[in-house]
């Protein structure tokens, strides 16, 4: 009998160091959830990524339009070598805009795999219930991993949050 006892209590104890592992990854009365926030961010850098690439490749389609027209106007060889050059290197800028497609893939592959996590915690605080993680301490930003002026360094924004340009734009008139 004392040896299941004994059984028992280490099992309790293990559950109970389960919950507060899943308590530190998402804490039921936390204010955020810190795979969402990831995710949501490399979502953003996949987003703003893709708007930066098409505004590259904006601009190389039209330096190699005017490559072009260049091209079948020069006055000598040496204008048209010229061009020939400038037509090679706006050929590179589109092959190394490349990146983005593979970063993208590469980025949501992470972000499926914190979407599936996220989803495994949530299960499982679904099946202890929000009451039993509620005694367990709600997780804090450890002050040795932030920076000192990390208040001051919020980097760039999700779209929706921080202030925006034109609330800046204010502070100058």
């Amino acid at each position: 009998m004392e040896l299941i006892r004994t059984q028992i209590e280490e099992m309790n104890e293990h559950i109970h160091k389960a919950k507060v592992q899943i308590a530190s990854l998402r804490h039921p009365k936390a204010q955020d959830d810190r795979l969402v926030s990831a995710a949501s961010e490399l979502d953003a850098i996949v987003k703003d990524t893709e708007m930066a690439t098409h505004t590259i490749l904006e601009s190389a389609e039209q330096i190699d339009d005017l490559t072009m027209t260049l091209k079948n106007s020069a006055p000598s060889d040496f204008v048209a070598d010229h061009v020939e050059q400038i037509a090679f290197i706006v050929t590179k800028i589109f092959e190394a805009c490349n990146f983005q497609d593979i970063t993208g893939q590469r980025i949501n592959k992470v972000v499926s795999t914190l979407e599936f996590v996220e989803e495994r915690v949530h299960n499982m605080i679904s099946i202890w219930g929000e009451e039993a993680f509620s005694e367990l301490p709600v997780p804090e930003v450890e002050e040795e991993a932030r920076p000192e002026d990390a208040d001051l360094l919020n980097g760039p924004q999700l779209e929706g949050e921080g202030i925006s340009q034109d609330d800046i734009d204010k502070l100058f008139e």
